[in-house]
């Protein structure tokens, strides 16, 4: 059985999506801590805000990584 995941994306001050990343979760207050905690790690380009993309998803079969003890995949851009 997948778990459940939830894709976010992390925007620019402009407006303009910067990256992608789903976080194993169904939580989504939680789901935006650990992403905005591994974007300020992580992501190379600034982001003002961390907002749902997709929502929440199956676990997708691809790669993933473990960020704080939580498993998340961070998706191309």
């Amino acid at each position: 059985m997948k778990t459940k995941v939830i894709s976010l994306k992390f925007v620019s001050d402009l407006g303009e999506p910067v990256g992608y990343l789903m976080v194993e979760t169904d939580d989504k207050k939680f789901a935006i801590e650990i992403a905005t905690q591994w974007a300020k790690a992580n992501l190379a380009t600034p982001f003002g805000k961390v907002e749902l993309h997709q929502g929440i998803l199956d676990s997708p079969d691809s790669e993933s990584e473990i960020f704080n003890g939580v498993q998340i995949w961070e998706l191309p851009f």
